[in-house]
This record gives C-alpha cells, sequence and structure tokens, in this order.
C-alpha cells in the first residue's frame, strides 16, 4: 500500500515556500557569520599603583553590534585583586553584557567576551581594585568571533522549526481531525511549562545553592568540545585549571546542552535558563505521558504530571539548592515508575508488553548520566519492588524483561560505568573518606511534611539547614484518601492490577517520608557497624529519599482522580474536587513557594563563566588530603638541581624544556594539575616519564639526572575506557535500529488492519 501523504494541496506549497524563506535566511545569516573578522588594538602601556582606585584605562571604544573576544595583556604580583570590565554609560545595561574580568598574578593575559546588542561609541576599559602591588597594563586586543550571526541562525532555526510545525500540525488535523482534549492537552503542558518556568524568562540568575558549581561544569563541557575531546573526563576549567574529576564520577551528558548554548554565542544567564525550562518542559511531558498510560485518560495524566513537576521537592532542589544534576534525573523517574508498572500489573500477553525493557533502558541511564545518587536510589528501590513482587519476578515474560532492560541498560553504559568504576577503585578520593559525616540532623522535621506555604528560607528556626520541603498538604491529603479507598475496596473484596500498584506506591512512598524525617535513628544505623556507615553516609542528606517518595505519591493520587471519575457514584462532584486540588497544590502551594524562593535569594546577571573558577561545591572528587584553602591559579615549581627554560599549559596539559643539571640526583618539575589516573609525560623522543604525587597531590614528574629535552604532559583515556565507548555507541545504535523497525513494523500492521 502506498504512504498516506499528509503534506497536498495548499498545505504542501506553504511548507515548502517555508523551507524556502528559512533556508535562504540561514543562508544569508550564515554568510555574514563567515566575512572576514576585525580586530581592533589598542596600546595601554600604562602602570596602575596602589590606592589609585577604578580607574579608566582606554576611552571612546567604537564597536559595531555583535559579540567579541577581549584580550588584555598585563603584568602583576597581585592574585585576583584587579579586575577589569567594558562599559558604556550611554547604552542600557542589558544592551553591553560583561562580567569583571579577575586577573591572576601567574597570568600575563586574561580573555573574556562582550556582547553587544547595539552600536556603541563610548565603551570604555576600567580597571578597580586595591593592592600593595601595582599592576601594569600592556594593550587590549578585541577581536569580532561571529558568534552573534550563529545565535540569530539557532533562533530562526527554532522560529522554523515551530512554524513547519504548525503547518503540518495543521495538514494532519485535515485528515485525521485532532480532537479539542488533544488541543487542551497541549495547550496545558505549554501554560504549565510557562507557569513553572517563569523565574527563568528573567535577565537574571538565582544565585542559589550550587548554581555556580554547575555553571562550572557546562563551562568544563564547552571546553572539552572546543579541545576536541569527547567525552568529557576531567573538567580542565576548576579549580583554577587544576581540573576535577567530575567528568568521570559525576554524569554530565545533558549538560552539552547549554554547553553548546554557550558555545554558539548565547550568554551564560541565558543558556543556563533555556536548559532549565528544556527540564521543566521534559519533566512534565514525560510525566504525562506516563500516566496518562497508567491511568488510560489524558487529563488525569495531564494533572498527575502537573503534581510531579510542581511538587515541593522539586522546586527546593531545582529552585531554593540549584542541584542541576537532580534536576535532570528527575525527568526519567516517571518512566521507571511507569516500567515497574508495566512489568509487575500489566498483562504479560500483549504485545506492547514485549518493549518494557526499553522504559527501563531510557530511565536507567538518563538517572545514571544525570545523578549518580539517585540512581543509587533507583536501584534500591528496583530491589524492593522485585522482592515485594517475587513470584511474578520468576514469571519468564517478567524475567526477560528485566534481564534484557538491566544487559541493555549496562552495554549503553559501559562507557560511564567503566571509568566511573576504574576510579572510585583507584583512586583515593574525598567521598570514598566520608564514613563519619553524620546525616540525621539533615533530615526535615514533622511540621514540614504537611507543608502548604513555604517562605523559601532553608534553615530552620535553629540555623539549620533545610535541604527539602516534605510534599505538601494536598498530596498528602490524597495519600489519606488513597487508604480509605484502599480499605473501602479490601471490604467489598475488589481487586485490580491499578489498585495494587498505586497501594505498592503508597506504602513505599510512606516509607521514604519516614526515612527523610529528622528523628529517623540514621546516626545510630550508621554506628552498627563500618559496611552500615559508609552505606548511609554516602546518601548525603536523608531528604533526598523524598526525591522517591514524591513520585510515589502522585499514582495514589492519580488513583483517587480515576476512582472518581470512573467509579464513584458521585464522580462529578467527587473528580472536580479532585481537580481544584491539583490547582490548589499548584496555584497556591507551588507558585508561592516559587515566588519566595525567587524574592529570597539574591538576582545575579553572569553573562561569561569568568566569575565562577575555584568553587566545587563539595569537593567530593577531589583527591583527598588535598588542601582546598591552598588553591588558586599557580605556576610550576622545580627541585633545586632542575632548571625550567620553558613552560607552557593549557587544559590538562602542559608542555616544558628543563635541564638537570645534577649527573646523580633525580629532579622534578611540579605542575598545577591533579595527579588524576590518565595523565603521562613523554619526552620530546617518546620517552616516558614517571609522574608521582606533588605538594598538595599536583603531578610531580620526575627528571633523571644529566636530562635536557622537552616534556609533554598529557591527559590519555585508557585504551579500555574507550573501548567501553566504542561497546556503548554500537549498543546506542541498536537500541534505535530496533525502535526504527518497530515502528515500522506498526505501520505496517495498522495499513493491512485497514
Amino acid at each position: 500500500m502506498k504512504r498516506e501523504r499528509i503534506l497536498t494541496g495548499n498545505y504542501r506549497k506553504v511548507f515548502t515556500a517555508a523551507c524556502i524563506v528559512i533556508t535562504v535566511v540561514i543562508m544569508l545569516l550564515l554568510s555574514m557569520a563567515m566575512r572576514e573578522k576585525k580586530e581592533y588594538h589598542y596600546s595601554l602601556d600604562r602602570t596602575i599603583a596602589s590606592g589609585d582606585g577604578q580607574q579608566a584605562l582606554c576611552e571612546s571604544i567604537q564597536l559595531p553590534a555583535g559579540i567579541y573576544s577581549v584580550s588584555v595583556d598585563y603584568q602583576t604580583t597581585a592574585d585576583l585583586t584587579y579586575a577589569v570590565s567594558l562599559t558604556d554609560d550611554t547604552m542600557p545595561p542589558l544592551k553591553v553584557m560583561q562580567n569583571e574580568q579577575c586577573l591572576a598574578a601567574v597570568h600575563s593575559s586574561e580573555t573574556f567576551r562582550l556582547w553587544l546588542l547595539g552600536k556603541s561609541e563610548n565603551l570604555t576599559l576600567w580597571v578597580s581594585g586595591d593592592s600593595v602591588e601595582g599592576i601594569y597594563f600592556d594593550q587590549l586586543c578585541i577581536k569580532e568571533t561571529g558568534q552573534f550571526w550563529y545565535c540569530m541562525i539557532c533562533f530562526v532555526l527554532v522560529l522554523g522549526i515551530l512554524v513547519l510545525g504548525c503547518i503540518f500540525c495543521a495538514a494532519w488535523h485535515r485528515i485525521h481531525r485532532i480532537s479539542i482534549s488533544d488541543f487542551a492537552v497541549a495547550g496545558g503542558i505549554v501554560i504549565l511549562t510557562f507557569l513553572l518556568s517563569r523565574p527563568f524568562l528573567m535577565n537574571w540568575l538565582c544565585a542559589a545553592g550550587d548554581v555556580g558549581y554547575h555553571l562550572e561544569r557546562i563551562d568544563g563541557v564547552a571546553r572539552s568540545l572546543t579541545n576536541g575531546i569527547f567525552p568529557m573526563r576531567l573538567e580542565a576549567n576548576f579549580p583554577y585549571g587544576y581540573g576535577y574529576a567530575d567528568g568521570v564520577l559525576y554524569g554530565s551528558t545533558l549538560l552539552y546542552i547549554p554547553a553548546l548554548l554557550w558555545l554558539i554565542g548565547f550568554p551564560v544567564l541565558y543558556s543556563y535558563n533555556l536548559f532549565i525550562i528544556l527540564i521543566n518542559f521534559a519533566t512534565i511531558v514525560v510525566a504525562f505521558w506516563c500516566f496518562r498510560r497508567m491511568f488510560g485518560d489524558k487529563y488525569i495524566g495531564l494533572m498527575c504530571g502537573a503534581l510531579y513537576a510542581f511538587s515541593l521537592y522539586r522546586i527546593t532542589v531545582l529552585y531554593g539548592r540549584g542541584c542541576v544534576g537532580e534536576g535532570c534525573a528527575q525527568i526519567f523517574l516517571p518512566l521507571l515508575l511507569y516500567g515497574y508498572y508495566r512489568l509487575f500489573a500489566e498483562n504479560t500477553e500483549t504485545k506492547s508488553y514485549g518493549r518494557t525493557w526499553l522504559l527501563l533502558v531510557i530511565g536507567y541511564s538518563g538517572v545514571l548520566q544525570s545523578h549518580t545518587l539517585t540512581c543509587e536510589l533507583a536501584l534500591v528501590w528496583t530491589v524492593v519492588v522485585c522482592l515485594i513482587n517475587v513470584r511474578r519476578v520468576f514469571c519468564r515474560p517478567v524475567f526477560a524483561q528485566l534481564i534484557k532492560g538491566a544487559a541493555v541498560t549496562l552495554l549503553c553504559n559501559v562507557w560511564y560505568i567503566v571509568p566511573f568504576l576504574d576510579y572510585y577503585i583507584s583512586e583515593d578520593l574525598l567521598i570514598k573518606n566520608l564514613g563519619k559525616q553524620m546525616i540525621q540532623h539533615q533530615g526535615i522535621t514533622l511540621d514540614l511534611v504537611f507543608v502548604h506555604f513555604f517562605d523559601g528560607i532553608l534553615t530552620d528556626a535553629q540555623g539549620m539547614p533545610v535541604r527539602a520541603v516534605g510534599p505538601g498538604l494536598i498530596p498528602m491529603m490524597a495519600l489519606f484518601m488513597f487508604f480509605v479507598l484502599a480499605v473501602i475496596a479490601f471490604i467489598r473484596k475488589k481487586k485490580s492490577g491499578l489498585l495494587a500498584a498505586c497501594g505498592l506506591c503508597a506504602f513505599l512512598s510512606g516509607i521514604c517520608i519516614i526515612f527523610s524525617l529528622r528523628i529517623f535513628p540514621w546516626d545510630w544505623f550508621q554506628q552498627t557497624g563500618p559496611i552500615a556507615e559508609r552505606i548511609v553516609s554516602s546518601f548525603l542528606i536523608p531528604t533526598r529519599f523524598l526525591n522517591w517518595g514524591t513520585l510515589f505519591l502522585v499514582p495514589a493520587f492519580g488513583y483517587c482522580l480515576w476512582y472518581a471519575k470512573y467509579e464513584s457514584p458521585w464522580g462529578k462532584v467527587l473528580y472536580a474536587l479532585g481537580v481544584t486540588a491539583v490547582t490548589l497544590a499548584v496555584g497556591t502551594s507551588s507558585m508561592y513557594f516559587i515566588y519566595q524562593i525567587t524574592h529570597t535569594y539574591s538576582k545575579v546577571r553572569i553573562f561569561d563563566n569568568n566569575q565562577v573558577y575555584g568553587y566545587i561545591s563539595g569537593g567530593e572528587y577531589i583527591i583527598y588530603g588535598t588542601d582546598i584553602t591552598k588553591l588558586s591559579y599557580d605556576g610550576p615549581k622545580t627541585s633545586d638541581n632542575v632548571e625550567l627554560l620553558k613552560y607552557e599549559k593549557g587544559d590538562l596539559e602542559a608542555d616544558f624544556t628543563c635541564a638537570n643539571g645534577s649527573d646523580t640526583e633525580t629532579g622534578y618539575v611540579e605542575v598545577p594539575l591533579f595527579l588524576y589516573k590518565g595523565y603521562q609525560a613523554r619526552t620530546g623522543t617518546g620517552e616516558k616519564l614517571e609522574c608521582v604525587y606533588g605538594d598538595n597531590n599536583v603531578i610531580r614528574v620526575l627528571i633523571p639526572p644529566d636530562f635536557q629535552d622537552s616534556v609533554f604532559l598529557r591527559f590519555v583515556s585508557p585504551v579500555y575506557w574507550r573501548l567501553s565507548e566504542a561497546v556503548s555507541w554500537g549498543s546506542w545504535l541498536g537500541v534505535i535500529l530496533y525502535c526504527v523497525l518497530q515502528a515500522k513494523r506498526g505501520r505496517m500492521c495498522r495499513k493491512a488492519s485497514v
């Protein structure tokens, strides 16, 4: 049979015309981006002495609109005391976007970006700071980058895709008639995303928790792409250029989205905000899809998705604490929950049951690549759910789906798992030495479980940190109503797979809430033995259980809606009450909490990633014994018998030429890079030199006696890391081919049935 054509007649003409217009506009913008770039050089030749305060180094700089790379050459012995900036008082602030650039003593030049959204006639280079040591400025160089046009191309592409999508949907509606309910649901998702993302539609960042840390991670991913390194392993940009094992031990796959936006030319502020908006949208869509399939009702699915996306715990994580990794993981948790539901509650004879393993693969892969601790808890709850359903686990179709899901997940993520285990086993990291860190005091108080309005200040009356807010009053009331309905069903001897699944979720949500309380005796469990001590301390904070606890509450609420709509004789009244409850939870509690957080924390405008250069949050992946307080931008150090003739340091690499004048003694050169596994030092002739731990765990390259040659220090991924990457690429290719073939087979079956 011929394939049905959607775009016909006038729709096809309009679609084609739109494609031509979009293509022409993109080609014009691309030609502008590829034209010759101009450079502007200004001689400064000026010394700023101690106590001079803010001074204008160069005035009346004229530049057209665009994105520029600015370099300032200088010499000083004052470390991170002076800072330079470019301003134009005659233009609105957001038309001249640039942050102060701190100047490190070890460097002789600093480069930063400047965004001009209009022609500037009076741009001024300022220096500010006060130090005992002075600073000499040599010259200023401003270069066009062409990124302004790349940003415009990106904007045209997004707008074009939206226009083409609308044309295609109109053509589809002409043939298949999209229902009003589908339009309503799509509109509801857009409105919910807008309401949830309002703080990220502004021209500032909420400086909460770990936002700076994740900005560093995004910049690290961008640097790795710039240097041609994929996937990123060590982050080169922080702390202070020493390198950090965050890329090995903390999944950063989704961070490639804001990193690409940053490389295209968008300021950090907008790259980060757009990424959070995408996280919110994806969370709502995935949750809607999962709960719609679970309850067989699109409106219940939409309300469950809203309740999950607007949950107080999720707002705490993403807005109050700035935990982007955990927020990314929350996108995929509903997939795992729906996967459990299909495994243990649905009929194994259905055709779609054979694809249940895909839910597990995508869910576990997304969680693992986003947040390791959330994945750890996901594995715990998987074991718990399997033990509760142990009889069904050993049913052949169920067991086959579990094994297939586990095996494919392992193969698809072996590229991440192998380096993770390699570092965790072989490296002495801080995270392996946190066994004595007590976590009970970081739980929540009982009143926060039922809170409806929260002031946004994440500390209690005693000043202790509140790392999360409980589920909230409406979800807890829904949990109570579900238990009432479950008792009624038990008395009437009514059984269903949906009720059993939601009952298990309700029970597990109660367990998670209890585990998150400050009164739960985690300290006692930690002191029962070394194994318990290590396991409990690995959670870091007990409120992490609310991640799953909040998710487990949603099916209980969804069942109340489903019962009111399809089972209760007072369906309309009870269903209206349920809709009202969702509205109250989203429209009052959640929106109030978002408002309070955004008005409690300070707001910052970070355009360039030069504002945060030493913050590593808890420093869990730092080499154990490193004194973080001693870190700053630093240069090389040598032993007395070694002379350094030439030195140049880049991202995760250093090149130097040295000479050891002794005939008998081995010398060394210390490079300000942490000695993580993978670094190799070779001479110009290819001879390998030994690298050992130096002062504060930096790389100390041992220089043999009577040596004079160049040395090239590089981070090189082990061969078995590369092999694991090839296995994962092949596995993902197999999964994609399987999905394509299944989709093609499904279309053929539908056509045959017609």
